[in-house]
Order: C-alpha cells, then sequence, then structure tokens
C-alpha cells in the first residue's frame, strides 16, 4: 500500500535515533555468580574480563544477588578475574569462548588478602546452563585444518548431522547460491539467515561475500535460535566470525595444488579421466595498528581452477541426419517405426498414423531451418548403448575459474565504554567452459560472479549494566552469465530463418544474442543446442541494525531493531526454446510407448514442434522490498539451577514494488467482459458445449499496480513471533534444555519466489507459446514457429484487456507467509575427556507453505469419461473476435483450438496462475545426537547422528489438483545421516606430550605430524515415480546398476486413466552416500615463531563410486538403470600444500 514505505522508513529512522539498529550478533556472553565458601552471595565484586591475544580488559562489578554478565564478547581465549576486599583474588584461565557462545564462570573466594589468589587453569564446563537455543560451533582448528575441498566455510554446516547440504556441483566460495543451499531441521533451503560478524550477508537468497578459509575465526550454525533477535528466516541461522588483529604479528602465506596426475579417475561411467587442477594461493596478517588499541586483519587469496564436467546425449547417425532411419532400433531391438503426425486419424479413442514409407523421412519434409541446424549440429564420439543404441555421445569436459579475494577488517578499542570495529570485502570471479563438441550450436557456458561489501560495528557501555550495539552493513552482487565469443547479431538469425523476422519484436530486451535454444528428447539423454535461457543479476542490499541490553537483578533484558532493503536489478532472459520429443512421431498421441515408436530427432527433422515451445521478452527487473524486525527478550535465571528464555518478535515486510510501477496486482474475476455480454456473448461449438459442466464464465479485468497501491500483494500487518525456553541445572555437568520458537519466511526468502530476475511483469514481459498438437497434428512448424505473430510488449497500454486470449500469471493478493514453529528438547551433558554430549528431539511444524494453482483447469474427470472426445479440433469462437488492443493473446490468432480449450472455466484465456498462494503444511521430526570434544591436549572431535521422519502436504495428482485436495506424503529425505571430523596432533616432537626433547634432526623426522578428517553418510533418497501401473512392490533385495528395480513390475498408464501407484515406496531408495576426506600433515619449525606446514589431503580417499539415481521414464531405453555419476561427486583427489606461519 502507498502508506507502506513511508511508515517503514519512519520506523527505521525512529530506530537509528533510539538505539541505531541491531539484529543477529555473533559475540557471546560470559556469566556467572560469585559467592564465599559458605555459600552467601558477595555483591559489589570486581570481575575483570581479559582478552588473552588483544589484552583490552573489561570491568564489572556483581550484582546484590552476585551475579555479573559481559555481553557482545568477540570470540577468543579469556581470562576472568575477580577480587574483593577481605577476600583471596580468583583467577580463571582457559576460558574458550565461541562464537553465539554463552559461558558459565562461577567463582567462590576464600577469605584471604587479595595479594593472594587462587588460580584455576581447568576451562569451565562447555554444558550450556543459561540457554535453551540450539547450535553447533566450529573453531579455528578445526576451519583451518579440516580437508575441506571448495575452501568455502560455509560448508562447515555439513557437520551438523540434521543438516542437508542441497547444492552439488557449485559449491566453491564464488558460487552466491552455495552458502543458503542447505535444510537445517526440515524445509530451510536458501531461506536460512547467513550473518557475517554479525551483519546479515544475503542479498535475496544469495550469499553476497565468502570469506576465505584462513580468514575465519569460528563458523556457528543455530538449528533453532529461541532468543528474539533471531529472525529473517524459516529457522536456521548461520553465523561466520572473521579473525581480528591482536598485539602481535601474525599471519600466514599458503600454496594449495591439485594436479590431474595424482587423481583418480574423476567419472567411472565415461571413463574420463580427471582433469582436476587447482591453483590456490594467499596469505593473512594480523597485528596492532596501535598495541592494546586499534588492531587490523587482513587476507587475500587467489584461485586457477579447472572443474570437470560430463555431459552426454543421443545423437542421430549421418544416416538419421538425412531422415534416414531404416536401420533404427528400438528397446526390444525392432525396428523404431516413424509416423506421420500430419497423416493423423482419430475415431473415438482409436488413433492411426501412417508410418513413412521405408523408415526415411523424403528429403522435401525436412524442415528448412531444422537443415540447417542439423549442418551444425556434433557427431557420436562412440556406438550407442544397448538394443536402441541411445548416449552415443558421452565425453567430460573442464570448467575453469579466475577468482581472487580481499578482506580488511579493523577493530578500534577506543576506550572503556566504545569499541568500534569495520570490515571491507571484495572478490571477482570470471568461469568459461571448454568447447567439447566444436560445433557453433553447442550449449556455452560461462558468467562472471562478483561481490563487494562493507560493514562497521560500535558496542557502547552505557553503564557497568546497560549496553547499546550499533552497526550496519551494504552488499551487493554481480552474477551474470556472459560468453561474448558465442554472442551472435541479428543478422547471424537470417541464417535460420532467411527473410522471415518474426523474432525481431522481442530482440530489445535481450543483453546478448546466442544460438537459438533446442532440445531434443530421446531415448537416452536428451541433447540441448544453444541457449534456452541465461541470467543477468545485480542485486544489493543495505541493513541498519541496533540492539540495548540491561542485566536487572534476575533479569537480562534486550531490546532492538533491525530494517533491511533489498533492490534488485535482474534478468533471467529466456531467448528461445524449441522443444522436440518422440510421441510427435510414435504411433498414436494417447499416451504413446515411445521406448517402441517415435524418434526425437525424426520429430526435429520434420520441425515439428511441441506445444511448449516459446520465445520470452523478458525486461530488466526491480523489485524492492523494505523488512523490519523489532523484539524484546528476557533472560530469566529464576534460580541457579533454572533460567528461562522468553521472547517476542514483531516483523513487517512489504510487498513488491517497482520504482516505476510496472508490477502487476490481480486478473479479476468478477469484472464482466463488455464485449463478450448479452447478444456479444461468445458461442461454444457444440462438440465442447455438451461436455461442459457448467456455464462458461466470460469475466476477467487485469489489475496494475499504480501510485496507491504500488505492492503486488496486500502485505500482512501482524506477524508476531513467540518464544519461549528453558535450561534446567540438574547437576554441575548436566542440563535439561526446551525451546520452542516461531519464525516466518519473510516474502524474497519465500519458495516460488525468486526476485533475482524471475518476476512476472505482465505487459512489460510477454512470452509466445506455440500451440499444441490439435487431434495429433502439429500446428506449428521451425521454420515459420509463430506465423500468427508474437504477443506484443504493451506495457500498461491494454489496461484490463491485457492478457486476454493467453496465459495470466499473478501473485496471491492475501499474501500469507511460511510460518515454522520449531521444538528441541535436548539433554546435554559433559563427559570425562570434556566430552559435551548431546541428545535431542526435534521437531518442526510447518504451515502456509506457498503453492501455484492454476483457476482455468479443465476437470480431469472428463478426460477419463469420454477420452479422445477432448483432443478433437473445433472452430474457435475467439477467432479475430477482438481487435489486437483488447485480446492480445494467441487465442485471437488460432481458427482452431481442441475441446478441451473451450471446457475451461474461462475459455477466453489459457492457464491463469494464483501464484503463493498459503496452504501447505510440513511435519519434520528427529532424534538426533552430537557429541563434540574441545581441542585440547593434541585433538578435537565431533560427531553426529540424525534419524528423521519428513512428510508434507501435496496434490497427489492432476484431479487432486484440480479440486485442491491435499494429502500428506513422505518426503524423499534420506532417513539416516552420520558425520564425523577430527583433528589430531601425533603426541611426538617439540611442544608435545612425547619427545619434547628430541634432537632437531629427530624432531624435523618424527616431530609435527597430525592428521584429520571428515566422514558422511547419508542413506539413499527415496525414488519417486509418475502415473504408471504397478504390479506389485518392485524392491529388489540386491539392486544392480544395471538393474536397481524390477522394471517388469511396471507398465505404462494407459491414456485417460488416473494414476493409483504410490509416489513412492517405502524401502525403494537410491544409491548411499559415503565419503571419507583425510589429511596428513607435517609441521617444520623454522624458528622459535616461524613454521612451515606440508600437508598432503586426500578427497573420497577410498575411491568410491557413488551412482546417480536410476532412470525411472517407463518408455527410456535406461529405465531401471544408473546412468551417470552423481552430481558433484568425483573420483579419489590428491591435494598438496605449503603454508608458512608466523
Amino acid at each position: 500500500m502507498d502508506w507502506e514505505v513511508p511508515v517503514m522508513r519512519l520506523i527505521a529512522f525512529a530506530l537509528a535515533l533510539a538505539l541505531s539498529a541491531w539484529a543477529q550478533d555473533t559475540r557471546a556472553k560470559i556469566q556467572g555468580l560469585v559467592q564465599d565458601s559458605t555459600g552467601a552471595v558477595v555483591s559489589g565484586a570486581a570481575v575483570t574480563l581479559s582478552n588473552d591475544n588483544t589484552g583490552v580488559a573489561t570491568q564489572q562489578q556483581t550484582s546484590q544477588t552476585g551475579q555479573y554478565l559481559f555481553d557482545f564478547v568477540i570470540p577468543g581465549n579469556y581470562t576472568v578475574t575477580v577480587e574483593m576486599s577481605g577476600f583471596r583474588k580468583f583467577v580463571q584461565g582457559n576460558i574458550l569462548v565461541q562464537a553465539r557462545g554463552d559461558v558459565t564462570v562461577n567463582a567462590t573466594l576464600e577469605v584471604g588478602a587479595t595479594s593472594e589468589s587462587i588460580t584455576v587453569d581447568a576451562a569451565p564446563v562447555a554444558v550450556q546452563f543459561n540457554t535453551s537455543s540450539m547450535s553447533l560451533t566450529l573453531d579455528t582448528k578445526m576451519t583451518n585444518n579440516l580437508p575441506i575441498i571448495h575452501r568455502n566455510p560455509f560448508l562447515l554446516v555439513s557437520l551438523n548431522p540434521a543438516t542437508v547440504i542441497r547444492s552439488t556441483t557449485e559449491q566453491s566460495p564464488f558460487h552466491h547460491w552455495a552458502a543458503s543451499q542447505f535444510d537445517v531441521g526440515g524445509n530451510t533451503n536458501t531461506k536460512n539467515d547467513i550473518i557475517l560478524d554479525g551483519s546479515p550477508s544475503m542479498t535475496s537468497q544469495k550469499s553476497s561475500y565468502t570469506p576465505p578459509m584462513d580468514a575465519v575465526q569460528e563458523v556457528n550454525l543455530q538449528q533453532n535460535a529461541v532468543d528474539a533477535e533471531f529472525g529473517h528466516s524459516a529457522g536456521g541461522v548461520l553465523s561466520v566470525s572473521l579473525k581480528s588483529g591482536t598485539n602481535e604479528f601474525h599471519g600466514t602465506t599458503y600454496y594449495f595444488g591439485r594436479n590431474p596426475v595424482f587423481n583418480a579417475m574423476a567419472n567411472r561411467v565415461n571413463r574420463a579421466p580427471n582433469l582436476t587442477r587447482q591453483h590456490t594461493w594467499g596469505g593473512t596478517i594480523g597485528g596492532p595498528i596501535k598495541r592494546n588499541k586499534i588492531f587490523n586483519f587482513a587476507s587475500y587469496e587467489g584461485w586457477r581452477t579447472i572443474e570437470p564436467r560430463e555431459t552426454r546425449a543421443t545423437l542421430p547417425t549421418d544416416a538419421e541426419r538425412n531422415g534416414d532411419f531404416s536401420r533404427t532400433t528400438n528397446t526390444a531391438g525392432a525396428l523404431r517405426m516413424i509416423y506421420d503426425p500430419w497423416t493423423t486419424q482419430v475415431n473415438g479413442n482409436v488413433v492411426t498414423r501412417m508410418p513413412f514409407a521405408g523408415n526415411i523421412i523424403p528429403a522435401s519434409r525436412i524442415d528448412p531451418t531444422s537443415k540447417v541446424i542439423i549442418g551444425d549440429l556434433w557427431r557420436p564420439n562412440r556406438p550407442g548403448v544397448g538394443a536402441a543404441q541411445v548416449d552415443n555421445f558421452l565425453t567430460g569436459y573442464a570448467n575453469r575459474f579466475r577468482y581472487w579475494n580481499f578482506s580488511d577488517r579493523v577493530d578500534w578499542n577506543i576506550g572503556d565504554k566504545l569499541k568500534v570495529f569495520g570490515r571491507y570485502n571484495q572478490f571477482r570471479t570470471f568461469t568459461a567452459q571448454d568447447d567439447f563438441t566444436g560445433s557453433v550450436a553447442q550449449p556455452v557456458d560461462g558468467s562472471k560472479r562478483h561481490s563487494l561489501s562493507f560493514s562497521g560495528d560500535a558496542v557502547y557501555t552505557l553503564s557497568s549494566t546497560t549496553v547499546i550495539n550499533v552497526r550496519g552493513a551494504y552488499n551487493s552482487i554481480v552474477d551474470s552469465f556472459g560468453v561474448p565469443s558465442a554472442t551472435l547479431k541479428e543478422s547471424d538469425l537470417a541464417r535460420f530463418w532467411g527473410g522471415n523476422t518474426w523474432y525481431k519484436p522481442y530482440l530489445a530486451e535481450l543483453p546478448d544474442i546466442y544460438y537459438p535454444g533446442i532440445t531434443v528428447a530421446t531415448q537416452g539423454a536428451s541433447t540441448a543446442l544453444g541457449r534456452t535461457g541465461y541470467w543477468f543479476q545485480e542485486p544489493d542490499s543495505y541493513n541498519v541494525e541496533s540492539k540495548m541490553s540491561r542485566a536487572q537483578g534476575k533479569h537480562y533484558w534486550k531490546v532492538g531493531g533491525e530494517y533491511r532493503k533489498e533492490r534488485t536489478n535482474a534478468s533471467r532472459p529466456r531467448p528461445m526454446a524449441f522443444a522436440f520429443g518422440p510421441a510427435t512421431t510414435a504411433n498414436t498421441f494417447n499416451a504413446p510407448n515411445t521406448a517402441l515408436s517415435g524418434d526425437g530427432w525424426a520429430t526435429f527433422l520434420l520441425g515439428a514442434l511441441e506445444g511448449n515451445s516459446t520465445i520470452s521478452s523478458i525486461p530488466i527487473q526491480k523489485p524492492i522490498v523494505d523488512y523490519i524486525g523489532l523484539f524484546v527478550h528476557d533472560d530469566y535465571k529464576i534460580t541457579q539451577k533454572l533460567a528461562l528464555n522468553v521472547g517476542l518478535r514483531y516483523e513487517f515486510f512489504t510487498a513488491m514494488r517497482d520504482p516505476q510501477d510496472r508490477l502487476s496486482r490481480f486478473l479479476d474475476l468478477n469484472s464482466p467482459i463488455p464485449e463478450f455480454q448479452g447478444a456479444n456473448t461468445p458461442v461454444i461449438p457444440a462438440a465442447a458445449a455438451a461436455l461442459r459442466t457448467s456455464p462458461a464464465t466470460f469475466n476477467g479485468a487485469w489489475v496494475f499496480t499504480d501510485p496507491d497501491n504500488r505492492g503486488s500483494w496486500n502485505a500482512p500487518k501482524t506477524l508476531l513471533l513467540p518464544r519461549i525456553g528453558m535450561a534446567w541445572r540438574l547437576n554441575d555437568q548436566t542440563a535439561l534444555r526446551v525451546g520452542w520458537a516461531r519464525y516466518i519466511v519473510p516474502a524474497p526468502l519465500t519458495d516460488g519466489l525468486s526476485i533475482l530476475g524471475s518476476v512476472d511483469y505482465p505487459g512489460f514481459d510477454a512470452t509466445s507459446t506455440t500451440v499444441g498438437a490439435i487431434a495429433g497434428v502439429p500446428q506449428q512448424r521451425l521454420s515459420d514457429p509463430f506465423p500468427g505473430g508474437l504477443v506484443p510488449v504493451t506495457g500498461k497500454r491494454f489496461g484490463r484487456y491485457t492478457n486476454l486470449g493467453g496465459v495470466a500469471n499473478w501473485y496471491t493478493q492475501d499474501f500469507s507467509p511460511t510460518t515454522n514453529d520449531r521444538l528441541n528438547v535436548s539433554l546435554q551433558r559433559q563427559l570425562p575427556g570434556k566430552v559435551l554430549a548431546d541428545i535431542t528431539f526435534f521437531m518442526n511444524r510447518g504451515r502456509s507453505a506457498p503453492y501455484n494453482y492454476n483457476r482455468n483447469q479443465i476437470d480431469p474427470r472428463i478426460g477419463y469419461r469420454v477420452g479422445n472426445a477432448i483432443n478433437q479440433a473445433v472452430n474457435n469462437p475467439f477467432f479475430n473476435a477482438l481487435p489486437a488492443d483488447k485480446m492480445p493473446g494467441q487465442l485471437r490468432t488460432q481458427r482452431q483450438v481442441t475441446v478441451a480449450q473451450l471446457l475451461r472455466p474461462y475459455p477466453q484465456y489459457q492457464d491463469l496462475n494464483e501464484k503463493l498462494i498459503g496452504g501447505i503444511r510440513n511435519r519434520y521430526g528427529a532424534l538426533q545426537m552430537q557429541f563434540q570434544r574441545p581441542f585440547t591436549n593434541g585433538f578435537n572431535f565431533v560427531v553426529g547422528y540424525n534419524y528423521n521422519r519428513e512428510r508434507n502436504e501435496e496434490f497427489y495428482d492432476e484431479l487432486d489438483n484440480f479440486t485442491r485436495t491435499f494429502t500428506w506424503q513422505p518426503a524423499t529425505n534420506a532417513r539416516h545421516r552420520i558425520t564425523g571430523a577430527s583433528v589430531y596432533e601425533l603426541p611426538f616432537g617439540k611442544g608435545r606430550k612425547f619427545g619434547s626433547d628430541m634432537s632437531p634432526v629427530a624432531n624435523a623426522i618424527l616431530g609435527g605430524w597430525s592428521v584429520s578428517g571428515l566422514f558422511t553418510y547419508n542413506a539413499g533418497l527415496f525414488l519417486r515415480f509418475g502415473g504408471l501401473l504397478v504390479d506389485g512392490d518392485p524392491t529388489l533385495d540386491n539392486p544392480t546398476s544395471e538393474r536397481w528395480f524390477d522394471t517388469s513390475k511396471f507398465r505404462q498408464l494407459p491414456a485417460f486413466t488416473r494414476r493409483s501407484n504410490p509416489l513412492q515406496y517405502p524401502n525403494l531408495k537410491g544409491p548411499r552416500f559415503v565419503n571419507i576426506d583425510t589429511t596428513l600433515g607435517k609441521d617444520f619449525a623454522i624458528t622459535e615463531k616461524w613454521k612451515f606446514e606440508l600437508k598432503f589431503e586426500a578427497y573420497n580417499l577410498v575411491n568410491a563410486f557413488t551412482g546417480a539415481d536410476p532412470d525411472r521414464n517407463v518408455t527410456s531405453a535406461n529405465f531401471g538403470r544408473i546412468v551417470s555419476q552423481k552430481a558433484g561427486v568425483y573420483g579419489r583427489q590428491i591435494q598438496f600444500s605449503g603454508k608458512i606461519v608466523f
């Protein structure tokens, strides 16, 4: 609404003045109770917290209840000192503070002189006695020593056993998707909040910046943050803290390398050699600008990388390129017959087509544009597989990356009351793809991926009990496709279509022109030519944040808020996408068995376009969304054994708006179309009218946004997120923690809404779609794909008539965001050896997840009843019924349509898609265990296990979709997951348990060794099937890659038949994933303060093969077979590195 933006700005300004803006902090707390030897509390004692690295100290006094609390503590190593007249000084060292930690350090003072002291060197118990939030923190030892092949610190979240990484091949730090593509305890993929040094780093669903591994202090993942300061998420919050400078100069310089000579075969399916070649170099430097006052830490990293990729295709033989399919065989080894679709005859439910004589397409019948493109097509490079001779092209190739990354952070301890820091980050990346075909028709790939961000932070101690934190950040990214060497000029398109410039109206908005996008479906892998689409994304965001915290007796209050603004400058051009499949040249169009007849390449040569071929004009999109969050939270120490966490958060986000008000609101289906009323009501042909179950409705008026209604929907006003939890100290080693938190997904993170170039801009964008076959007869050819012209780009000129006669998309007006209620019940105990054990039952209950609904569907029960009658061709009552400015859609230019089109509720339109309707529910439950040991006595580890059950509401089939009937369906996720990681320094050599007096020579040989490793086990994903006839359970006891399930149990579902088979089977899963990565390291002392680290890393140590899921297309020649390797998994790779540390 028009009031939303000014109100948002007013609230943000008030926050800036009063508190000046906060949100999710990565810093920690240290708190405790001071007592004397009798157990009486000691008030007024001086408590000093000292940072062991910087020397910066902060002092407080205990309250009347003997309690103290230090907030905004930067992760690191600390010492707490307690002094009180008449008592000995108490000193607690070895306090490890991790990101988002809450460390309890209680002190017992003994009577004596303050010159005497009691020093405790044993680290405090790591059990969380004060908070019910559920999180995992990984420290510098792990971030710097674990084998992380992509050197992306965000991927360390996989060590939480509830985390499922959803990305596959794009996991390097320059891939903006990688940071947020994970689920943690339910559906949070791309809906997590990513926090860098306390400030949000997300721009829409992408992370703006990923720091080098050597610049990272800690990584913290919160699976359920009960603290009300956290929001803007579906429930997962990932925080990364960067290193700060100290009073001593420290740094590194390093090189990491991988060479194909040392690697195993990348892919055992295509027998491709491992092309991976990695050169990574960089360094860090941190130290004082002014001791105890100003510190600096900078890092730089550069890459030159080659990553292997695989592609497969089923290409035509030399004979087939000329139309000769006389030697083309099907899956049974018999001749694959091809039929002329223009000879289709329908008699009831019986369809007949004439086969091509001799199975050869006459030269005169080959489409002229297809002939040009087939001349550009590359040729097979091997014999085909199986009776159908599929996948006769298989090759590996390389993607190449050039990348550099720079970060700098300055910390300034201005005084006892004020501390500030500022940070600057930037990286730049250029990607390119090898030419693996030698053809101009190759589907090229390449991009530039850049990042730039700034942030600042200030902490001001107002009094001994009150602290104010202020911060702000700016983030921007560039993530855009580009292959300059493959771009075409407009004149180049004449080679395909001569003087027919049908495409010209849509070229104006294209950043670049590429080879036309073609997809040919075959019995094996489909073949793609050219580019069907690409992307241009340059969004930015900024945020202003604050909070004020106050300790008051047994309460620790926090109040604060944040303001975020998302600005988009993006587009996803879809220039040309022409599709061809075997069904068009099969013996029937009613559920044809394309395993036996029909061929995609035969269809292509005929130029017979399928009904899903498109060309689009997409403008540069600039949607804006504002967000605000306010919260109040109280940590209430009811007793020394029981702490209560209670909070309330309020969130508000505007609807999408465009600076030029180019967005739309909705299609008003209650508004009659004046020209189609009364005597002018269109007459539905008898063949369709006889099958209708209700009268047609000739309504529809398009509504655009305007200066008074700028948003695409009505923004929800009251979004309250309550939080409550408790931590019960059962004894000094054990705590029971229960927490419940509500999270609401903000609009830019909502599933189904990508503001990075995929927003609907009706009137300002336009898509023309080829008409599907009518009664089995193709209506358009590749050489003249849109004889009736293209849907025009009209802006707002056509007003209410926009989209009439075509497809319309709009967002539901009463937007209801996804809401997740997350609950954890955790028993946490510190075991001998400082091992922290945690057993948790976790539950996520989601509601109002979005779905899209076509309001102009045909009732599928009509087709079940009358069969082919709905495919009959009839005269189109809307053909030239109105001028183009009142009916711009493609229905106006079609002389004939199918009966099915006229059975729609609103036959004057095609699909009418209402998007982002809130209504789907989700249920996730898990039992998970985790054991973690900090790095002491030379080793650490973290081991976790997760068993989960998840289900979602879904439409079982097309009839349920039509009637909007949801049923609960089990998710496909792996039920079992085990993770583990450890760093172990062998106890031999200088500074270690054994051999501390070794000679320099002996120490150089025997001392300084270390090993580290990562282990991951994921059970297989459940396999889903489309509608089929199934005879019993297809699960096999001993599946193989050639026969993963019993294919004899499946048959093709006849046309006009409702499915009855389940979506998935309880024991039928894809291949499991097991992986071990290891590092062997050796330290060489150069001087007392300088050392050289030599490491050898092995990824996929045992060279295990993990197949992708098997083919589940019943008409495919590969049905039931595993024909490719799991994406992102390669044979064993060896990486070596050298690092100088000082």
